[in-house]
């Protein structure tokens, strides 16, 4: 692509909402049905059969189970960790005790929690690319379906930020490049967020031709170079601490 087809980016921003149709992929029904059955079968494994738990459902749909029964303290907070153990749950609380939910949601995932999300967004966008009108952000239709398993990866990640990172190739200048990568990042952001995706865990940025994954030009280097990837970490954790990044090769170019 050269610099002056690059260039025609204009207004995009004023329409990235908009390319994506609002899924309930990720948050849905169905998923929390499914998530409901999981905690139950944990809560059953941990001896809190009289306990009753279902999610959160009115006003809108949260991965937030709500307990209730006679236990005393120790059992609580037994039961409790059994289910806030199950992936997907991003908090759980008795019905007596309101604040406990937020404080569960809000605290930053483990270690081992960033890991498993890395690896589950690495395996949705492995061998698949992110497919973009040529010279724009727009998200071709043909990539709903990877945004669509992007967003289902990312539903359980409570307590995780994921880095959107948009990169070009080297043809056309640095100012242009920087201008498309920017937007094509926040047309991920964005259509990931349509998804049910809860925007303060995503950020996006541009990189231009700025951070080459193969020196040189030519198609193959220049294929490889385009791409957006992402990478995810704790919440409120340094970038250097996050896990690698996953890769989603780029057209449009």
């Amino acid at each position: 692509m050269n610099g002056t087809t690059k260039f025609i980016i204009g207004a995009l921003a004023t329409s990235l909402m908009a390319m994506a149709a609002h899924s309930a992929i990720g948050l849905g029904t169905g998923y929390i049905d499914t998530l409901e059955t999981r905690a139950r079968t944990a809560l059953g494994d941990a001896e809190g059969g009289a306990t009753t738990l279902a999610f959160m459902r009115d006003p809108a749909l949260q991965r937030i189970a709500i307990l209730s029964g006679d236990a005393d303290a120790a059992t609580r907070e037994r039961l409790l960790a059994a289910v806030r153990a199950v992936p997907g749950v991003a908090g759980a609380r008795w019905a007596d005790d309101a604040g406990a939910a937020t404080a569960a949601a809000d605290a930053p995932a483990t270690a081992a929690a960033v890991t498993n999300c890395q690896a589950q967004v690495d395996a949705a966008v492995a061998g698949q690319t992110i497919q973009f009108d040529r010279g724009f952000a727009t998200i071709k239709p043909e990539s709903d379906a990877l945004i669509a398993a992007l967003a289902t990866a990312l539903a359980p990640c409570a307590g995780t930020q994921v880095a959107i990172a948009g990169h070009t190739d080297a043809t056309g200048s640095v100012g242009t490049n920087a201008t498309l990568s920017q937007a094509r990042a926040d047309a991920v952001r964005a259509a990931l967020v349509a998804r049910q995706v809860p925007a303060d865990r995503l950020t996006a940025r541009g990189f231009g031709s700025t951070q080459p994954k193969v020196e040189g030009r030519g198609a193959a280097a220049d294929a490889a170079n385009r791409r957006i990837e992402f990478t995810v970490s704790a919440a409120g954790a340094a970038p250097a601490a996050a896990a690698p990044a996953a890769t989603a090769p780029a057209t449009g170019e």
